[in-house]
């Protein structure tokens, strides 16, 4: 027998209602929620959040499993949106972008793949005079579903609002310049790299950098000299990327991995500017300079068992000034909690986080609102997580300090 409708909490419920502007008197609307068994529930409003359907009847919110409902019916023919992107949509044709911009984000958040909430976002962000978010929020809406011509048309709009300025960062992705000696072979091996992870990290992430990204390429000078980096460091990048390729006639995959990586930190700056913990920085550039996530949980399950996991607190300045060994920790502790990010919300959830920080959000209270998830309880689930972690090599490594 398959168990019948839960109703939220009484106080859950008055939150829910609340957020949402739900309440007795806003039953106008009649949806039909169609179970797969045959039975029909008239309801004031249904739509689908995640894995549940959910209608309110009588000033309360039910809750079904999807798998359950077969269809939802409705007279507008919008049958299954969340309350708040119809709200979005409402407010935005009454003129209040901002309002229309705080709905769409509600019902993003509570499903993060929704098409039509990214599309409320972008329609709103462009309402607001903001294309280049617009152009990201129409990106990621297509790279769930291509074929969406809304989705394409508000992507055109922004990338048209943009105008000059779009097609001036497409033509200059990158400024190289030499720190010695010209060696144009590596030059023209390095823009090809950096080019296609540009493309690539673009792709991931649904943003890029407004500007050009500067790179400098230290074929004489000593990097070190012109850094003032620790002796760790593999590269640096601190608005300007420079990489140390004296003695390189070819590109390595050791030079490949550092230029990723730092290529990585300018994305993230372009997104939430100084407002990004380091060991968040130094975590999303490990992931993307490719391997796997969890590659360094074998190195710090002992320190993890010991109760001596370093704080994601106390990573969320600069690195330059640890020993090698502590920026050695520091480093995997801090893919370690991407990785942890990624098992438990997934890249949207990630992603969810910068978008979360690019609103000046401090970090302590970014992450409950894009993860759900306070400082403590990530840092306890990560502990808990290298506990029990499988013993795999580690990879050595590392990388170059913010």
């Amino acid at each position: 027998m398959q168990p019948g409708p839960r109703c939220l909490p009484a106080a859950r419920l008055a939150a829910f209602a609340a957020a949402l502007g739900l309440g007795r008197a806003s039953a106008v609307v009649a949806d039909t929620v169609v179970l797969k068994s045959g039975r029909a529930i008239e309801a004031e409003g249904a739509w689908y959040e995640s894995s549940e359907v959910r209608y309110q009847k009588d000033g309360a919110v039910y809750v079904l499993p999807r798998d359950m409902v077969d269809r939802i019916e409705s007279p507008t023919g919008e049958a299954g949106l969340d309350p708040d992107i119809l709200r979005s949509r409402e407010r935005l044709a009454a003129k209040d972008p901002g309002e229309a911009l705080r709905h769409a984000r509600l019902a993003l958040f509570r499903d993060p793949r929704s098409v039509p909430a990214l599309q409320a976002l972008a329609a709103a962000q462009l309402a607001l005079g903001d294309p280049n978010r617009a152009s990201e929020s129409a990106t990621q809406a297509l790279r769930l579903d291509e074929a969406n011509p809304r989705s394409r048309a508000l992507l055109d709009e922004a990338l048209t609002a943009l105008g000059q300025r779009e097609q001036g960062a497409s033509d200059a992705q990158f400024r190289i310049r030499y720190e010695g000696s010209v060696n144009q072979p590596i030059g023209m091996a390095v823009l090809k790299i950096l080019t296609e992870a540009h493309a690539e990290y673009a792709t991931r992430l649904g943003f890029r950098p407004e500007q050009s990204v500067t790179v400098v390429l230290q074929t004489g000078a000593s990097f070190r000299d012109t850094t003032r980096a620790p002796d760790w460091a593999d590269g640096w990048n601190d608005g300007t990327i420079q990489v140390p390729v004296l003695g390189l006639d070819a590109p390595n995959p050791r030079l490949v991995r550092i230029l990723r990586h730092e290529l990585a930190h300018s994305f993230v700056a372009s997104r939430t500017g100084n407002n990004c913990p380091v060991w968040l920085h130094e975590g999303v550039a490990q992931w993307l300079e490719g391997g796997e996530p969890d590659r360094d949980d074998a190195l710090l399950a002992p320190l993890a068992r010991a109760g001596r996991l370093p704080s994601l607190l106390t990573l969320e300045g600069p690195f330059r000034g640890l020993s090698e060994a502590q920026a050695t920790n520091a480093y995997a502790t801090s893919l370690a909690a991407v990785a942890h990010i990624l098992r438990l919300r997934g890249e949207a959830g990630l992603l969810r986080l910068l978008a979360a920080l690019s609103d000046r959000l401090p970090s302590d209270d970014a992450l409950p609102v894009a993860l759900g998830l306070s400082y403590s309880e990530l840092q306890k689930g990560l502990a808990d997580h290298l506990r029990t972690a499988d013993a795999k090599p580690a990879t050595a490594r590392v990388s170059a300090a913010r």
